[in-house]
């Protein structure tokens, strides 16, 4: 069967440089905090700097952008596991590259440890996505006719030929609205810090918490604590340069979150949610 045959292609290649070092940890991910909202997530393959010990030039390059259907229990679980296997196999191949912009200089091959897959941390709207991309393909169309009648070059309107990655693009940006959720990027495993932090959201509902490498993704149901959450991230971040914040709340429409079960900068992702509900009760 098709868990079997996984399982034997990778057992030899699944080390601490593997992208998916834990199915089962990964399985248990997709069973528990994505198979029962049944909609669908966009997974992505990205490799990171930060990882590369400078052998990168780019902060961060995303290598494949898959959408993920959530709706089939087992066939989607093995869909997930099939993709994150296939992202694995092309890295260990030295299949990704990071582009150079000197067309004089060769590209550079990205290594399994700078990668990292990660899944949108909410879940997706297809509907709303699609009523924009018909918008989007409407639009675009109109402008081509136009330009076509006043004889303008054909590189003066975008082309329809790659109008099917809008789709997808449009699918990240519309998050499912009747899930009013928030996620914290916590950038720190300091434990006063946490306390301090989960002592802002006491009474919420997480419904599902990752340790990364260098700290916690956490997504949360909005709730009355909101407001003293911001206070508390304003009051922390005060001065602090960006790039040295330890959280930030990502209300936007396209956070991602870190997969348990796979690999970021050899630290292998772990699931953290009892520790999160245990510390806001």
């Amino acid at each position: 069967n098709f868990r079997s045959n996984i399982n034997d292609i990778l057992k030899p290649m699944r080390t601490k440089r593997s992208l998916l070092v834990d199915e089962e940890a990964a399985r248990q991910f997709c069973r528990s905090h994505l198979l029962p909202y049944r909609r669908p997530r966009i997974l992505q393959c990205v490799a990171r700097k930060k990882y590369s010990e400078g052998s990168m030039k780019m902060r961060t390059v995303i290598f494949e952008q898959v959408v993920l259907r959530f709706d089939r229990e087992q066939e989607s679980e093995d869909a997930f596991i099939r993709e994150l296997a296939k992202m694995n196999v092309l890295a260990d191949a030295g299949f990704y590259v990071e582009p150079s912009k000197d067309k004089q200089l060769a590209s550079t091959t990205i290594k399994p440890e700078w990668m990292v897959p990660y899944i949108t941390a909410f879940c997706l709207d297809e509907d709303d996505a699609a009523d924009a991309f018909v918008t989007n393909v409407m639009e675009r169309r109109r402008d081509q006719r136009k330009a076509l009648e006043k004889q303008k070059p054909a590189d003066a309107v975008l082309p329809m030929s790659n109008i099917m990655s809008k789709m997808q693009t449009l699918l990240h940006q519309h998050p499912y609205k009747e899930h009013r959720w928030l996620k914290l990027d916590v950038d720190t495993k300091d434990p006063e810090l946490i306390q301090q932090l989960q002592e802002t959201l006491k009474g919420g509902n997480i419904v599902v918490a990752v340790e990364s490498r260098g700290g916690y993704h956490v997504v949360l149901e909005k709730g009355p604590f909101c407001r003293s959450l911001y206070k508390f991230a304003t009051a922390v971040n005060e001065g602090v340069p960006k790039e040295d914040q330890w959280i930030t709340i990502e209300n936007n429409e396209g956070p991602m979150l870190a997969i348990p079960g796979t690999n970021q900068g050899g630290f292998v992702v772990q699931c953290a949610i009892e520790m999160w509900k245990q510390g806001v009760k």
